[in-house]
């Protein structure tokens, strides 16, 4: 039974808590995970997903999607609670940041999924364009971990997840400025799992190929369907796969695994 649900009309959280949580051990019951731009597509069900086994914390930009994933949670036995908070505003993510350190300590993971596109074709585009997919791609990641990065090294463990993306090993027409943020996370990977690993913390990106969200749904169906026949397992990704491999690369099963790329495509950049 439900023993408190805080809906806000205009406010920046919700707090689902119920009795069986009561029960968990006290480390559980404060461990937490961070998923930025969960508000929407995979970003959602990675939040409903991983707040089945532990508690979660996501921001996004748009109140009402906020309280759409909020509300898909109201089960979950673990705290979610959803912010309003844009990754490029560097101040109000410290402010965000030093709240959560403050309220629930070091996070266990941190799951960068805030991004952008802005497709067109390169001699189309412009340097406000690619600063914009820049910052909300790449300079957004560093805002978070520079306030959260040193409690989880004093924590002496942890895992961070950048949502890459294939098109940054196969490309794709109309994406150079994507494919170039999404490419730099695998720089990222490498370089920042040699500077924190001997802390415990370890560092991967996850690179997604045609998974299916309502962004999808805005493709004609001939369209779609040449696209799944160019994938060798002939079918769309599902939200569910890329659950599966966050789940992986944050749990117990990559205890070994940092610095890497983790290519999620069907086969479609093989």
């Amino acid at each position: 039974k439900r023993t408190g649900l805080f809906k806000i009309r205009g406010s920046r959280w919700v707090n689902c808590v119920s009795t069986s949580a009561k029960s968990q051990a006290a480390d559980m019951a404060q461990k937490w995970v961070l998923i930025t731009g969960g508000s929407r597509g995979i970003g959602r069900a990675l939040v409903a997903g991983l707040a089945q086994n532990g508690n979660v914390v996501f921001t996004g930009r748009n109140e009402a999607a906020i309280n759409a994933t909020l509300a898909e949670c109201e089960n979950s036995s673990y705290q979610v609670q959803g912010y309003a908070c844009d990754g490029n505003d560097e101040s109000r993510v410290e402010e965000l940041a030093q709240a959560l350190l403050a309220e629930r300590g070091a996070p266990e993971a941190i799951i960068h999924n805030a991004g952008m596109a802005r497709d067109g074709l390169h001699i189309h585009q412009n340097a406000a364009l690619w600063r914009e997919v820049l910052d909300t791609n790449v300079i957004s990641m560093m805002n978070w971990n520079r306030v959260l990065l040193p409690a989880m090294l004093m924590q002496r463990r942890g895992s961070i997840v950048m949502m890459s993306s294939v098109s940054a090993f196969k490309g794709n027409v109309g994406q150079t400025a994507y494919a170039a943020s999404k490419a730099a996370m695998s720089g990222i990977a490498r370089s920042l799992a040699l500077e924190i690993g001997r802390f415990g913390i370890r560092v991967n990106c996850l690179a997604p190929g045609l998974i299916r969200t309502e962004m999808l749904e805005e493709i004609p169906a001939q369209k779609l369907k040449e696209m799944r026949q160019s994938i060798p397992l002939r079918r769309l990704g599902e939200t569910d796969d890329v659950l599966k491999a966050v789940a992986f690369l944050i749990g117990e099963g990559s205890e070994y695994m940092t610095g890497q790329t983790l290519i999620l495509d069907g086969g479609l950049s093989a």
